[in-house]
């Protein structure tokens, strides 16, 4: 047998492959759930809130309200996300007035087993303005909204129906949620 040796024509098309491939997925993630875009369609299992146990079409339910909606990978829930959760919780109850988040925990195990964690979530952080839900598909979540798996939190803020903003975070804490408040000018 000879050794097959790559010829410079063969890499640069494999190299020009490469980077459309790349190129192409950052625009698709650049190009979901933008500022000024309309909030995407989000289906998820309500694990906390109204309509527990369900499949309900959560930006239908928000609507035009001021909504933070925070994507949070399985694997990176940790205490400093769920302080951040709970600073985002108490200033939106205190000065955002029909405000409220809606924090997606997403995974490739088993939806069973995260609806039977986070009311155990809820009993130990309390929060009052948060629904918790569960994306039943992929752990990279729906599709229109450009999550990737190299972000621990996504948080997209919205109102009216659009989105404000959207902020990526590989750690995070409380400390960052003025970034996501001044989004509403608070």
């Amino acid at each position: 047998m000879r050794n097959h040796i790559p010829s410079r024509r063969s890499l640069l098309s494999r190299r020009g492959a490469f980077r459309f491939a790349i190129v192409t997925s950052l625009a698709i993630a650049c190009a979901s759930a933008r500022a000024t875009d309309s909030v995407p369609v989000l289906e998820a299992i309500v694990c906390v809130g109204e309509g527990v146990g369900q499949k309900v079409d959560l930006t239908k339910a928000r609507g035009a309200k001021p909504t933070v909606y925070v994507f949070l990978q399985k694997e990176h829930w940790d205490r400093p996300t769920a302080r951040l959760l709970r600073e985002l919780d108490l200033q939106i109850r205190d000065k955002l007035t029909d405000g409220g988040i809606v924090a997606v925990w997403l995974t490739d195990e088993p939806v069973q087993g995260l609806q039977e964690h986070l009311p155990r979530v809820q009993q130990s952080i309390r929060l009052s303005m948060t629904t918790y839900a569960v994306w039943p598909g992929s752990a990279f979540g729906p599709p229109d909204w450009g999550l990737t798996r190299d972000d621990h939190v996504t948080i997209v803020s919205a109102r009216d129906g659009k989105v404000l903003r959207r902020h990526t975070f590989r750690s995070t804490n409380d400390g960052d949620a003025p970034k996501v408040l001044a989004d509403f000018g608070l």
